[in-house]
């Protein structure tokens, strides 16, 4: 199983092959809909990464990437000092069918901004339940819920 940090080094090996720059916010936003993709793929029986993603003002965020990237503030990530591990050795740990998803996440999010996938993860029903209740800014540590995800994608797509 990937770490969610496996998965953002994915993406930035991804960028620097493209030439894409990706903000730790971005990165967030990524990490976020590739773990939902992979939910509804695998409806519900299996989760990309066992942490927990977290209702930020921000939309969603997993706690353990946040600590990680955010030396870089709203910044760039620099793939070459965050980067430890070549595209080679990610594959190795992953699924074919787990880097075609990222993969397939990537090119539908890379035209959009960190802040236009911010507003698209702000009509997650997750995302909307698990900050009801709280001023737009205020932080919180309550997680989103797969069943959410599932309910909200499910009926959509079923």
């Amino acid at each position: 199983m990937l770490s969610p940090s496996d998965i953002a080094k994915y993406f930035l090996i991804r960028a620097e092959e493209d030439g894409s720059l990706i903000s730790p916010l971005k990165m967030q936003k990524l990490v976020y809909f590739a773990y939902v993709s992979y939910l509804l793929k695998n409806k519900g029986r299996d989760r990309l990464f066992e942490e927990k993603i977290e209702a930020w003002p921000a939309g969603p965020v997993v706690p353990s990437l946040y600590r990680e990237l955010k030396k870089y503030g709203s910044m760039p990530i620099d793939a070459k000092s965050y980067v430890d591990i070549t595209k080679e050795k990610l594959l190795e740990k992953c699924s074919k069918e787990v880097s075609e998803l990222l993969d397939r996440v990537y090119e539908a999010c890379e035209q959009f901004t960190a802040f236009q996938l911010m507003l698209i993860s702000h009509r997650e029903r997750a995302w909307i339940s698990a900050r009801e209740g709280l001023v737009p800014n205020v932080s919180s540590n309550k997680p989103l819920l797969d069943r959410e995800i599932l309910a909200q994608h499910l009926k959509k797509n079923g």
